[in-house]
């Protein structure tokens, strides 16, 4: 079994721009922004980034999981995008770097409905990892 540590998570709930298609907006989330982003958070000493895709096609499934779900609760969110972090201070060093000013933030605009845009921010826990129990 795996040590659970103290974590904090940024989870962002986004959609993309309008006119923009789902495959073009997961292309470009996936590929071109996440790789303008990757390395810094790296670098900055980021846990985890991590992308949930909500496209039509996996959204008509969710009955499935959810079988007395009423449609009012489906997330209207196209993505959620999570930053997991030991320390408050390493992400706020992310969004200081000149990098991200200069390249990340501003490609944004891009693909993304900033007035949609909600965000959360709370303790990280990790109860499963790697299909093992994580102790802690």
């Amino acid at each position: 079994m795996g040590e659970s540590q103290s974590l904090f998570a940024v989870t962002i709930s986004t959609n993309r721009k309008p006119g923009m298609g789902e495959d073009d907006y997961h292309q470009y989330t996936s590929e071109i922004h996440s790789g303008h982003l990757k390395h810094l958070l790296v670098k900055n000493k980021i846990v985890d980034y991590t992308m949930q895709q909500n496209t039509s096609g996996t959204m008509k499934d969710i009955d499935k999981l959810f079988p007395n779900l009423s449609t009012a609760n489906h997330s209207p969110y196209d993505e959620f995008i999570t930053i997991v972090f030991r320390d408050i201070q390493d992400y706020i060093n992310v969004q200081n770097d000149p990098h991200y000013r200069s390249v990340v933030g501003p490609d944004l605009a891009n693909f993304a409905d900033g007035p949609s845009t909600m965000m959360s921010f709370g303790w990280f826990e990790r109860h499963v990892a790697g299909g093992e129990l994580v102790q802690g």
